[in-house]
């Protein structure tokens, strides 16, 4: 009962780290760009990454190790399924700014000039779009954690 509370405060903090990394970084992103905002960039970027590995390895956790209401429920429940579709967008989202962010981050490294900043708003984009994919995430959750379901 203790670790079902534990891994779900710590799935519920994942959340709150997630939403305020990707909104971090979409912010920044977004506003004219000085290779000086890098660092704050690449802060809330690896933020994100933390949140993002806790949120999976919680949410396995939950979903199948026998922590929570178990992989029958989850896998005949719609509003688990819109969670996980919700969760693969956001990850495919995810490809270009992590690929992009490394490249700033690995050219940085090696002392390149300061990388295509102009590239920037269209990771702000990208991470506003993870955000709004966030919010049906937490309903769907919310939902479940309740009892609520879809099917007759």
């Amino acid at each position: 009962m203790v670790s079902s509370w534990v891994l779900a405060v710590i799935h519920l903090l994942g959340v709150c780290l997630a939403f305020a990394a990707i909104y971090s970084r979409a912010r920044v992103l977004g506003r004219p760009l000085a290779r000086i905002d890098l660092p704050e960039i690449f802060l809330a970027d690896s933020l994100w990454g933390i949140s993002a590995l806790v949120l999976v390895l919680t949410g396995l956790t939950r979903a199948f190790g026998g922590f929570e209401k178990g992989t029958l429920y989850y896998g005949h429940q719609p509003f688990f399924h819109i969670k996980m579709a919700c969760l693969v967008a956001i990850f495919l989202l995810e490809i270009y700014p992590m690929l992009t962010l490394l490249r700033w981050r690995i050219g940085g490294r090696k002392g390149d000039a300061t990388p295509n900043l102009m590239l920037a708003r269209k990771l702000s984009q990208i991470s506003y779009l993870q955000l709004f994919l966030l919010v049906p995430m937490v309903l769907c959750a919310a939902a479940m954690a309740r009892g609520i379901t879809l099917q007759g």
